[in-house]
C-alpha cells in the first residue's frame, strides 16, 4: 500500500511539474503582484497604492540584478537583507502604524509557514531515502 500511495504521488508530482512552463516575471510584474497582495491585506487607498507599487518595483529591480550578478549564497543573503531592511525604512514612511504592523506580522508568518514546509519537504526526504 505504501509503495501504491509512493507511487501515485511522485507520478503526480511528475505530472504538475512539467505540465507547468515556468515563466520568469518582470520586475513590474512582480511588483505588480505584491503590491496587489498589500492593497488586499492591508486595504491601502489609492496614493499609499502607488507608492507602494514604486517601492516594490524598485525592490523587484535590485533583487533581479543582485540576483543576476552573484551566485554566491552569502552574498545573496546580505544583498537581501540589505534591500528589505531599505524596503521596510520606505514602507515604514509610507503606511500607518497599524498598517506596517500588520504587514510586518503577515511578513512573519508568511516567513514561519515557508520554513515549516521546508522542514516538512526535508523530513519526507529523509523517510524516502531510509525506506
Amino acid at each position: 500500500m505504501k509503495k501504491i500511495s509512493l507511487l501515485l504521488i511522485i507520478s503526480f508530482t511528475l505530472y504538475t511539474s512539467f505540465s507547468q512552463s515556468y515563466k520568469k516575471r518582470t520586475p513590474e510584474e512582480k511588483a505588480t503582484y505584491y503590491t496587489k497582495q498589500m492593497v488586499d491585506d492591508l486595504k491601502l487607498d489609492s496614493s499609499t497604492t502607488e507608492k507602494v507599487y514604486q517601492i516594490n518595483l524598485i525592490v523587484s529591480q535590485q533583487l533581479d540584478s543582485a540576483f543576476a550578478a552573484h551566485t554566491e549564497k552569502e552574498a545573496m543573503k546580505r544583498v537581501y537583507y540589505t534591500v528589505f531592511k531599505k524596503r521596510d525604512e520606505e514602507f515604514r514612511k509610507v503606511l500607518t502604524i497599524r498598517q506596517f504592523l500588520e504587514y510586518d506580522d503577515l511578513q512573519r508568518e508568511r516567513r514561519e509557514a515557508k520554513q515549516k514546509e521546508k522542514l516538512e519537504k526535508e523530513k519526507l526526504e529523509i523517510n524516502k531515502k531510509e525506506e
